[in-house]
């Protein structure tokens, strides 16, 4: 891994600053002609607003109106959706610190050492200014030996018209103002105070809640002995191009900063946000895809231990009381778990309750899979045990309760179809792919894990993977061959028809892998139809998420070209220059999703997203190597041009570890299992 990364100062955003975090407390370091610490938490909340399912919309009574009309608009309207009060919960907005200079000294260079954590700030006259978010505290020191520093203007979010209106409509005051620093007082949770404090080495940034003693020279030293060490046990990608070997190296230590296993879960924006504007998607946990790409590479890196804080929020109290309520709402069962799509760190949905957020139990799913992975890399029985083997097993009887006696599942949706097709009346349907591959998943892995404890297995988990097909299928017209070829539907009945992010009815390929280790060739040729066009449907909409996901799905196509001609289209589109992955395109060209918030200053309309940073490193080391059943595929998914290629330290399932090149010798390091490499 190199050494550091350097930004050349102005930084006219927050997003384009350099991002600090021990994954609860975060910075973002700019500015112009003063230093700027736009500062947010994870674990700061307004909860007022979080939903769970009414106890009244029973999942039979959704079957039975599927059966009988179809799954229309109806079917919607059937959902008992009173509008949450005050909006949706969601995350705040909290504000930054302008740190000013002698007339004529600007900060001209940072340099990010990704050994010890540290930021320093190279001013106009050569002097130097020590950056730190320390890890066992939620503080940021500010080192200022040549005293340059001659003070700190407070800027709270509320000073922001949008933030203040915002914050206004849910009826919250605007942030007190206190000499050094503000107040934000919150109607029914803690209220929240931070403050920039000077000290004879220069200045102090923190939560009233942490306090003022610490042991400054003690906390920078466990910090940087804990990047340190970061930096020699991760995975590592070399290529023969320096941008995306630099762009790694940015989107590891930006991942283990958001997730920091110190901290709290990382949702859609990790500990950072913009102090201009309200949290875009209330700043919570979409479990439909955007944890998972930000949580699902970790263990593969060597980071396993960072997805204990996404685990203990799911297994806290509050969290599980949720999950168990939706599912008694639907089912009237007490030993199932139900997690809706974006819920905020109680669990309760943001956003409001529709068919989409109530009937997608592969948000239970896809997380059942990184717990799944967790115990794969550690080998930990205890956590299996005690803590993955019960979540995964809530999910699956939550989707058994959903089966017909025909083992077919009534009524679902495939992820945000419905609404990317609006020419379509159905909201949902029978037999979504993405779900029959998720039950089928899950299946497998509990008869693994049911053998590994010598527990008993329930035998509706054989009948699954008896009965229960791969996918649905459908007869698409293919323009080229000029006739009906069978493809996998999005559910029964229903082709792909548009160009849609999710690639949701792809699951059988990644994430779920559900598909056989040596399929048929009657079976490869349905998979290949359904990616001919799917590819035809192009990316005119898609998100910077999707471009990760369809990398994967390339990769475990071995179409090697693909994905590398993906990511440099989405480098220009999606990745500004402070090297963050942006929700939105940076401009009107390739991809038009949601054309008309692309045309909004770019304070206004960017929105960092930190799914983009975790699933490009997820889609790059599957490019070196992934795993299909036993067996180890190296570089299917790099360019032909590029021989000179080498992954490191990847971890492998059994504990093992995996460095291999392109043009070189393979070496396994011994763990718990082998595999064979091809």
């Amino acid at each position: 891994m190199n050494d550091s990364i350097t930004f050349s100062f102005p930084l006219t955003r927050p997003h384009c600053g350099v991002p600090l975090a021990n994954g609860d407390f975060g910075a973002l370091v700019w500015g112009r002609e003063t230093l700027n610490v736009t500062v947010n938490q994870s674990s700061l909340w307004d909860h007022r607003g979080g939903q769970l399912i009414d106890e009244r919309d029973r999942y039979a009574a959704l079957a039975d109106y599927a059966r009988e009309h179809g799954c229309d608009r109806g079917l919607s309207q059937m959902l008992h959706r009173e509008r949450a009060v005050y909006g949706s919960s969601r995350r705040l907005a909290v504000g930054r610190f302008e740190f000013t200079f002698p007339a004529g000294i600007t900060p001209r260079k940072a340099v990010l050492d990704y050994h010890t954590g540290q930021l320093r700030v190279r001013l106009s006259d050569n002097s130097e200014v020590m950056l730190v978010v320390v890890l066992k505290h939620n503080i940021l020191y500010l080192e200022d030996p040549a005293g340059r520093i001659t003070g700190v203007t407070c800027v709270p979010a509320s000073d922001y018209p949008n933030v203040r209106q915002f914050n206004a409509d849910r009826e919250m005051g605007e942030y007190e103002k206190l000499p050094d620093g503000w107040r934000i007082t919150l109607p029914q949770d803690p209220a929240y105070t931070i403050r920039s404090v000077k000290t004879p080495y220069g200045w102090k940034i923190f939560p009233d809640a942490e306090g003022e003693d610490g042991e400054r020279e003690k906390e920078k030293a466990f910090t940087a002995e804990w990047w340190g060490n970061f930096c020699s046990r991760t995975a590592r990608v070399t290529t023969p191009d320096s941008w995306w070997n630099t762009f790694y190296d940015f989107s590891l230590y930006k991942l283990a900063a958001a997730t920091c296993p110190y901290g709290k879960a990382a949702g859609l924006q990790g500990p950072w946000h913009e102090e201009y504007q309200e949290a875009k998607w209330s700043g919570d946990y979409h479990f439909n895809v955007n944890v998972q790409m930000i949580y699902g590479p970790l263990c593969r890196l060597g980071l396993a231990e960072h997805q204990l804080p996404l685990f203990d929020m799911i297994e806290s109290a509050p969290f599980q009381e949720s999950m168990r309520h939706n599912a008694r709402a639907l089912f009237g069962v007490g030993d199932a778990l139900w997690q809706t799509h974006a819920v905020n760190d109680r669990g309760r949905q943001c956003g409001g309750l529709g068919a989409g957020a109530i009937l997608d139990p592969a948000c239970g799913a896809w997380t059942a899979l990184l717990y799944y992975d967790h115990f794969r890399h550690t080998g930990n029985a205890e956590f299996l045990r005690e803590r993955a083997f019960p979540y995964i097993l809530g999910i699956m009887r939550g989707y058994e309760e959903m089966l017909d006696d025909g083992l077919n599942i009534p009524v679902a949706v495939s992820a945000e179809y419905a609404s990317s097709n609006q020419n379509m009346t159905a909201v949902a349907g029978r037999n979504p792919s993405y779900q029959l591959a998720a039950i089928r998943k899950l299946a497998a892995i509990l008869i693994e894990l049911s053998a590994y404890l010598q527990r008993p297995e329930r035998p509706v988990w054989r009948k699954i993977l008896d009965k229960v097909p791969l996918f649905t299928t459908v007869a698409g017209y293919d323009s080229y061959a000029q006739r009906d070829e069978p493809r996998i539907a999005i559910w029964e009945g229903q082709d792909l028809e548009v160009c849609h992010r999710h690639h949701s009815h792809l699951g059988c390929i990644w994430p779920f892998d559900s598909l056989p280790e040596e399929p048929s060739p009657e079976l490869w040729s349905v998979v290949e139809n359904s990616i001919a066009h799917w590819i035809s449907m192009g990316i005119g909409k898609w998100s910077e998420w999707c471009i990760p996901w369809a990398n994967i799905i390339y990769t475990r196509m071995e179409l090697n070209e693909a994905p590398m001609q993906l990511f440099t289209l989405w480098r220009e589109i999606f990745v500004n220059e402070g090297l963050a992955t942006v929700y939105l395109p940076r401009m009107l060209s390739l991809i038009a999703h949601r054309r008309h918030d692309i045309a909004a200053p770019r304070e206004r309309n960017e929105v960092m997203q930190l799914d983009g940073c975790g699933g490009f490193l997820d889609a790059f080391t599957q490019m070196c190597a992934y795993l299909r059943g036993s067996e180890l595929r190296l570089f299917r998914g790099m360019p032909e041009k590029w021989r000179d290629v080498r992954i490191e330290r990847l971890a492998l399932p059994g504990g093992g570890r995996l460095t291999a090149a392109r043009s070189g010798e393979n070496r396994l390091e011994p763990g718990r299992a082998s595999w064979r490499i091809s």
